[in-house]
């Protein structure tokens, strides 16, 4: 065909159809005008034109042609699936649903209308409805990278973030274009993968850094990895890089970004007014709406306005339950973390069990959440003779291999022979040097940070007799007040501290538990009070030491430095890095008002029994 297009021929649908395969959308859009000048409700021009458009990337102007078409012809399925593309071009995935449903009614099966769906879904809040439609979607085109990133995000969605880091990996390894590493990038820091996450930004921005959506999430993951010089660096360099357009489109990221730096700049007036107005914004998936929430509860915090504060936790709260049991229904009806406390204690381990391996059985660091543990972890982590690492679920993956053994671990232990414990050691020292900053040597001792492997303790002298055990105990008001305010991502603990009284209720629950499973541990512990710890650090420190038969060092009392180069998952990542600080002691009595009486006589055998003043 030729390049020049007769001016006064009546073109033909199909040598339009040539050109938009070919690419070609101006000429194809040309073609559509003159023959709609002759025929305006011509179905099959006003398609090619919407099509021409879609693919020049002219959405907004395509929109009403493909409105037009569902009117001509409401059975055509194809012209509703286009139509609920195009809405979801413009990031109006909400309004797409129903056409979407109407093309997928009369029979569409297509990858683009499954992969449309499948964000459709998403934005409305049914990532596994979504994951349905994205696996469909593959089955048409299996090595397409969108499809696959979507498939990886809605993976993080129900927090099945193993596979979701998987398939990401596996898309940089492939390559992929530039926007789509920069999803890639986000959807690890928001995985947890911090240091995945820098990586991508700044091999990103060393091919060009003019790339204003890699260098935000390199400073939001620069924050969270508390490099905070460096983060302050980049989003100056961040500045000069937004003429007006840039601004404009990057808004609701830059308010975000502006709202973590302020808060830790100390400017938490400003915090406040940059994440109220991200929550003002009407269209905002559900993941980030709750994370604005809480950090608004936060900011609030800081600002000592405790009704506001208390009044933005109950609505990230409420939020993160619907999103939780929408996804985990199970959790809504009983909560998970309570089963492991209704079974039977397993029988102690036997006497003088022998392995091959000459690894230094582990120093569990457990307590309930929010109680110090990773202040805790963090001056551990500075004696050469211990190596921590970011808080791993190594002894529930212990417990799942067991409950393929039997319906509980007491019965699963019964099962094992010498062999069977071995494999159990070597699967937790596999998975402990896979993380370990270091090479893994005989000599040096792991520190497993883990509040609820309180929970789990039982197990323990069955795969690691000589271990060692730091409980740490903080005053109970003061724990469950800090829980509450806590963003967790685990889907149990979302239902758990979904209140301060079912907070309450998983402390009482908890700590009847330990004082069941106590006289039967057969493994040392040392009893830490956080508060104790706070305020006569050196004392407390020695004294811990002692109990690990370690040698002192006046080292380990700058353990905050070190602290600045580790990567830091939990959510008090921001406050370990800082020197120690009583602030927090108390501060439940500014919220007391806010403890039901029901609370509060949950809490007080527990104030009593650990030796705090009567509430």
């Amino acid at each position: 065909m030729s390049t020049s297009h007769d001016s006064s021929a009546m073109p033909s649908l199909a040598d339009a159809l040539t050109l938009l395969r070919r690419g070609e959308h101006v000429a194809a859009e040309e073609y559509a005008l003159r023959a709609l000048r002759v025929r305006p409700n011509d179905a099959g021009w006003l398609a090619i034109r919407a099509l021409s458009l879609s693919g020049a990337g002219r959405a907004s102007e395509a929109l009403p042609l493909y409105q037009r078409l569902v009117e001509l012809q409401p059975g055509e399925r194809t012209h509703w699936s286009n139509l609920g593309n195009c809405l979801c071009e413009l990031d109006r995935e909400p309004e797409a649903l129903e056409p979407l449903q109407r093309a997928l009614e009369l029979g569409a099966d297509d990858a683009a209308t499954h992969f449309a769906m499948a964000r459709a879904r998403r934005a409305t809040g049914n990532p596994k409805l979504a994951l349905a439609h994205i696996e469909r979607a593959l089955g048409f085109e299996p090595a397409e990278p969108e499809f696959r990133l979507l498939r990886a995000e809605l993976l993080g969605d129900i927090d099945e973030w193993d596979g979701a880091k998987s398939e990401a990996a596996a898309l940089l390894q492939q390559g992929v274009d530039v926007g789509q590493r920069i999803e890639i990038g986000y959807l690890l820091l928001r995985g947890g993968g911090l240091a995945e996450a820098q990586r991508v930004f700044e091999a990103i921005l060393a091919g060009d850094s003019r790339q204003p959506d890699a260098l935000i999430g390199s400073v939001l993951t620069l924050e969270r990895l508390n490099r905070l010089q460096a983060a302050s660096s980049a989003r100056a360099a961040l500045e000069e890089q937004l003429d007006a357009a840039t601004r404009e489109r990057l808004h609701d990221k830059l308010l975000q970004l502006d709202a973590r730096m302020a808060a830790r700049n100390g400017d938490h007036a400003a915090a406040c007014s940059r994440l109220e107005a991200l929550l003002a914004i009407p269209v905002l998936d559900p993941t980030t709406r709750i994370s604005f929430a809480f950090d608004l509860g936060a900011a609030r915090l800081k600002c000592g306005q405790v009704d506001a504060a208390m009044t933005a936790f109950s609505q990230a709260h409420a939020l993160r339950y619907e999103q939780v049991t929408a996804v985990h229904p199970a959790l809504a009806i009983g909560d998970g973390l309570y089963d492991v406390i209704e079974e039977p204690l397993p029988d102690p381990a036997p006497a003088s069990l022998q392995f091959r391996d000459q690894r230094r059985d582990p120093v569990f660091v457990v307590g309930f959440p929010r109680s110090g543990t990773t202040l805790l972890e963090q001056l551990l982590d500075a004696h050469p003779d211990l190596a921590s690492f970011d808080e791993q679920p190594f002894v529930q993956r212990l417990a799942k291999q067991l409950y393929a053994r039997g319906d509980t671990i007491q019965a699963a232990l019964r099962t094992l022979d010498t062999n069977a414990r071995q494999r159990l050691r070597d699967s937790y020292f596999a998975a402990v040097d896979a993380v370990l900053p270091g090479p893994a040597t005989d000599a040096v001792r792991p520190v497993d940070k883990n509040p609820l492997n309180l929970l789990r303790l039982p197990l323990l002298p069955h795969v690691f007799p000589d271990a060692r055990v730091i409980l740490t105990v903080r005053h109970p008001c003061d724990v469950v007040l800090s829980c509450y305010m806590q963003h967790f991502g685990a889907p149990a603990f979302a239902v758990t501290f979904r209140t301060l009284e079912s907070c309450a209720e998983m402390y009482d629950r908890t700590f009847t538990h330990w004082l069941r499973l106590r006289e039967s541990l057969a493994l040392p512990v040392h009893v830490l009070r956080y508060e104790k710890l706070v305020n006569a650090t050196e004392s407390e420190t020695r004294r811990l030491f002692s109990f690990l038969e370690l040698p002192w060092d006046d080292a380990l009392m700058r353990f905050t430095e070190r602290a600045r180069d580790r990567v830091i998952g939990t959510p008090s990542y921001a406050q370990v890095i800082e020197p120690v600080n009583p602030g927090a002691i108390g501060r439940w009595a500014g919220f007391r008002h806010h403890f039901s009486e029901h609370t509060l006589g949950l809490l007080r055998p527990w104030v009593e029994h650990f030796g705090y003043p009567d509430v």
